[in-house]
């Protein structure tokens, strides 16, 4: 990589060669000129590149005249409704989500406190052209510190999902892993608010993420292990900036990221009793069409992109969607994905039910899927769709608005060139095991 990741999902890249001050100024100097002035919120998750990245970025928006409020360490979609909650013009946050710890990057809020649109990330690159010695303001811009932005969002959150009454609802054990980032806080003061007994590991920001930054299965051993020791009705995993969110059963079994869209989904849907659309990415399970098949609601479907969901929600007013990467996006809490606003819903959804994790997770048909990334190397898209298009006769339907989905009829593969990585992702959904392996030797054969 000789530059960074830009796209829809803000800009990623790896610190020290493709995210560094050079290369954050005209991207921040820009984004203060869309903005136009005004309060601009800053936070990040605990990257130790944020103890550098984070001064750089206030001092750019302030020289450019714009006032800063620093929410410093805090979840992503914290940041997106501190926007909000402050009548700002815009938002950043200093994260790079799910990447390694030698990444990170820049997540860009607009007024309404969700992230920019494609049209606003092309005004964006317009005035990326601009000069920067040419932005700078005569006024230097404020700066304050909201040291309350944890509870301003659990205060919106409680509202919306509020914790059981005393007395009420079942009594849980729940395991929380924080990957030492941005929800250690936050955490901890859910477990208290919805009374539930945690115990809560990795929860110590500024060291090191203990385990793989994606909170996979392969990544998250410790968490099923200590759901198994401390006879935990289930845990949960999130990723660095609290956007995302896994789920254990109570035997330790990773249930996969996919599931935390459903059961959150169903938990919503019983819970209002509302004819709601659900919207999610191309990628996302078959278990969602399922799911809405139940509640008698429809489906759509976008490109890969938490803009690109959001936007697709409004359209179609959806009260809930996301993406099934343990994404739950809840516009009445905030119109972006946020762990905490999953946690809350799987957390309601199992207390008002009698039996295990694994039985609510079973009640919702299930399925297998395959994930893989190559390096795009001298792949090319374009030729690999065109070869699965005339390999796969038995499609019933080819979807080519992100990338290339091949729907099977019961079964799809999707192709696409990732947004925050340089890689080629291939998703493989299937009812078994089997069968999702069979299609994954049918599409290797495609990119031979």
């Amino acid at each position: 990589m000789d530059r960074p990741i830009v796209s829809v999902s803000g800009l990623r890249g790896i610190v020290g060669e493709t995210f560094t001050a050079e290369i954050l100024v005209p991207y921040v100097a820009a984004f203060a000129d869309l903005c136009g002035g005004g309060s601009i919120v800053v936070g990040g998750d605990s990257r130790p590149s944020r103890e550098w990245a984070q001064p750089l970025v206030e001092a750019v928006l302030r020289a450019r005249g714009c006032d800063v409020i620093s929410a410093g360490l805090a979840p992503t979609p914290t940041v997106g409704m501190m926007v909000r909650e402050f009548k700002g013009s815009g938002g950043i946050a200093i994260t790079a989500s799910h990447n390694p710890i030698e990444w990170n990057g820049l997540k860009f809020f607009h007024k309404d406190g969700e992230f920019l649109t494609p049209d606003h990330h092309k005004k964006l690159s317009a005035l990326m052209k601009k000069p920067v010695a040419g932005r700078t303001a005569l006024k230097v811009g404020g700066f304050r510190v909201v040291h309350d932005a944890i509870d301003r969002h659990l205060a919106k959150l409680t509202k919306v999902i509020p914790p059981p009454a005393p007395g009420k609802g079942r009594k849980l054990k729940v395991v929380i892993d924080c990957c030492n980032g941005a929800a250690s806080e936050i955490a901890p003061k859910m477990a208290s608010i919805y009374g539930i007994k945690a115990e809560i590991i990795f929860a110590s920001p500024g060291r090191p993420f203990p385990r793989g930054a994606e909170p996979l299965p392969q990544n998250i051993k410790m968490l099923r292990r200590e759901v198994k020791r401390f006879n935990a009705d289930f845990g949960v995993a999130i990723d660095p900036d609290a956007d995302r969110l896994a789920i254990v059963d109570e035997k330790g079994q990773a249930i996969g990221e996919e599931r935390t869209l459903v059961l959150a989904a169903d938990t919503w849907m019983r819970l209002t009793k509302k004819k709601s659309p659900l919207v999610v990415n191309l990628s996302t399970t078959q278990a969602v069409d399922d799911l809405a098949a139940d509640f008698k609601v429809p489906v759509h479907r976008t490109p890969i992109g938490e803009a690109h969901v959001l936007a697709e929600m409004k359209r179609r007013k959806s009260a809930i969607g996301g993406e099934g990467n343990g994404g739950v996006i809840l516009p009445a809490v905030h119109p972006g994905r946020d762990a905490a606003t999953a946690f809350a819903l799987v957390l309601i959804g199992m207390m008002g039910r009698r039996g295990p994790m694994s039985k609510w997770n079973a009640s919702i048909q299930d399925y297998v899927m395959v994930k893989v990334s190559l390096a795009m190397g001298s792949l090319s898209l374009k030729q690999t769709a065109r070869r699965a298009k005339s390999m796969f006769k038995d499609a019933i339907e080819f979807d080519d608005q992100d990338g290339l989905k091949i729907v099977l009829p019961d079964s799809f593969i999707h192709l696409r060139k990732s947004n925050t990585e340089p890689v080629l992702r291939i998703f493989v959904e299937a009812p078994d095991k089997v069968s999702a392996k069979a299609l994954v030797t049918r599409i290797q054969a495609v990119l031979q």
